[in-house]
């Protein structure tokens, strides 16, 4: 994790050192702005790769990154309608556009897939852009039981969610889950991962900047090394995308109107199934 969080700090400072023209806004302080903007970019991208670290040491959990969902004109009529909720399509409609889904976590016990977009949360989103990406996300939750098939992924039904880390990104509450929320929403402690990794972001980017302030002052380095003291990780090699094949617990529970974690969903199908078997048992 740490090393993560390094090696983008390295990556920032590699970008920023390399020739520009200065400018015309912020002058010579152009390779601060350019670090500290390329620090934001690549911990922003890196974080949903945090996050499912966690995650993955839940034996439970199958974690997906970065799959590519088709959005068709179908789903996108259909929207997030709760008339939606139990509809699933076929992914050979017309295709309007793909979208990259930062997690998809499947549940091995439900066979539920929790399509999530994750954001830092630190500003808030115009409302154009929430409303595209819930619309969206919506739409690739309608075709993702047929799209992940043809990657040899089977879940039974899919739901969909925004991760707001910072809590201000401005999404609908029924639809995010925010800070210390995420560890009971997955019942996986991730909060701890995403505090080191922000923990050791922040020493690097003091460190760097104070470089980098240095020369813009011409005055010798406030911290030792620079860019060339940080490392880079090796490419991790890719993950095999196969789910054991998931049985139904009980019958269908009937699910609040709002995001549901796979803990949360977890909990109500055992609920479900208990009350089935009691029925059951009734008419004996």
């Amino acid at each position: 994790m740490q090393k993560l969080a390094l090696d983008i700090v390295a990556k920032a400072a590699n970008a920023a050192a390399s020739p520009t023209p200065e400018d015309p806004c912020f002058g010579a302080w152009t390779p601060l702005q350019a670090f500290g903007l390329s620090v934001t970019t690549r911990t922003g991208k890196a974080l949903p790769g945090v996050i499912a670290i966690g995650l993955e040491a839940d034996p439970r959990l199958k974690v997906l990154q970065e799959t590519r969902l088709p959005i068709t004109a179908t789903a996108l009529s259909i929207g997030d309608q709760d008339t939606a909720r139990d509809v699933v399509l076929g992914d050979d409609d017309r295709t309007v556009r793909n979208l990259a889904v930062d997690l998809i976590v499947i549940d091995r016990t439900t066979g539920h897939a929790t399509l999530l977009d994750v954001k830092r949360g630190g500003a808030l989103y115009s409302s154009r852009a929430r409303l595209d990406l819930c619309t969206a996300m919506a739409a690739c939750a309608l075709t993702a039981p047929a799209a992940l098939r043809r990657i040899n992924v089977s879940i039974a039904t899919a739901s969909w969610g925004i991760i707001d880390l910072g809590g201000a990104a401005g999404f609908a509450e029924d639809r995010c889950v925010s800070g210390a929320e995420i560890n009971t929403f997955f019942d996986v402690p991730i909060t701890p991962l995403i505090e080191l990794f922000n923990q050791t972001i922040a020493t690097g980017y003091s460190a760097e900047m104070q470089r980098l302030v240095g020369h813009v002052f011409d005055t010798p380095d406030v911290t030792r090394g620079g860019a060339d003291e940080w490392t880079e990780s090796d490419d991790q090699a890719s993950r095999e995308l196969t789910v054991r094949s998931t049985r139904s617990v009980g019958c269908a529970p009937r699910l609040p109107q709002r995001l549901i974690g796979p803990h949360e969903r977890r909990r109500l199908a055992l609920v479900s199934g208990s009350s089935s078997r009691s029925r059951q048992r009734g008419r004996t």
